[in-house]
């Protein structure tokens, strides 16, 4: 296995020629997470990704971590919320994916960029949480005569600690999902043909994140839905094969939208299609091919709300592999043909 400096460095030579797309996506998404003036998330957001990627290109991640240290530090002693930074690096990974979607030569390299990602910013995470921990147990010692105003910052430096290690176990999901799409690629990059691609790409997803019910779907050239499902052991189905007509359901929203669907309770959903024993949750992300509908990818879980925005990222993440891997499987299969 590579130092991880050395696999961050070739990850910030990835990053930099994309360097703006990912700013401005960074901007949006911390703007999602938090409210701010956009001239302070912008100039926050510049000047740590500009610092970050010098430092990953001459290899020094330690230098890096030791100077996010201090800053922690002295923002906690400010009696600043470390929560807000910690938010911010939860998103900055999901803004860089689709450009190493992009730069990276091998599913292998993908797969070393974002897992090296993930520690990184499991790191600097955990730089935030003892941070923010020693001022709490130095304002606790401190607050000890204090009466009623110790007990109130007590509670305030309580919250903010929640709050970083509800991102902390964030940080684990989003490399779960990291995890997802790495394993995914490595079991789809080599299948060419498009029916046995579908059935190992749902099989894959399924057996990772443990979900009810997984299929990948596509239409054909009549506009009926094809595909290949995989679920747990003695999930039944209420109907299967060929979808005759337009494709309906969650699914069929879909494909009409262009755009991924998630719906927490089922039982509240007039498209929800019931095919599935046991579905309290379902997400479809479609499958689009230079803006055109080719499919989806149809999730469904027993448990209700089990899909969140973070979900719907790594299952968009996943259907552009989906994409290019049956693009490739057909113009194998014609090519065979000719």
């Amino acid at each position: 296995m590579k130092p991880l400096a050395e696999v961050l460095q070739t990850t910030a030579s990835y990053l930099k020629p994309h360097r703006t797309p990912v700013l401005e996506a960074w901007i949006r998404a911390v703007g999602q997470v938090q409210r701010s003036p956009e001239s302070e998330r912008r100039a926050f957001c510049t000047r740590t990704l500009d610092g970050l990627l010098a430092h990953l290109e001459r290899g020094d991640v330690e230098g890096w971590l030791a100077l996010e240290e201090e800053a922690a530090m002295a923002a906690a002693r400010a009696g600043e919320s470390l929560a807000p930074l910690a938010l911010a690096l939860r998103v900055l990974d999901r803004c860089c994916l689709p450009h190493l979607l992009e730069a990276c030569p091998v599913p292998s390299a993908l797969a070393d960029s974002l897992l090296a990602l993930d520690e990184l910013a499991d790191r600097r995470l955990e730089i935030l949480l003892r941070a923010q921990e020693e001022e709490s147990a130095r304002r606790l010692v401190e607050a000890q005569d204090q009466g009623a105003l110790a007990v109130e910052r007590a509670r305030e430096l309580q919250r903010a600690n929640d709050a970083l290690r509800a991102s902390e176990r964030q940080s684990q999901h989003r490399a779960d999902q990291i995890g997802l799409l790495a394993e995914v690629s490595r079991r789809i990059s080599s299948v060419l043909d498009p029916d046995e691609l579908m059935q190992a790409a749902a099989a894959a997803i399924q057996a990772r994140l443990d979900y009810t019910y997984v299929a990948v779907v596509v239409l054909d050239n009549e506009g009926v839905l094809v595909g290949r499902w995989a679920g747990r052991p003695g999930l039944g189905r209420r109907s299967g094969g060929r979808a005759q007509g337009p494709p309906g359901g969650v699914i069929g929203r879909a494909l009409r939208r262009r755009a991924p669907q998630v719906v927490a309770d089922v039982a509240r959903d007039p498209d929800y299609h019931a095919d599935v024993s046991g579905t309290r949750a379902e997400m479809v992300v479609p499958l689009l091919e230079g803006g055109t509908v080719v499919g989806a990818i149809d999730f469904q879980s027993q448990e209700p709300g089990a899909f969140d925005m973070g979900d719907v990222a790594a299952a968009e993440a996943l259907a552009e592999f989906v994409v290019v891997a049956l693009r490739n499987a057909r113009l194998f299969a014609d090519s065979g043909r000719a």
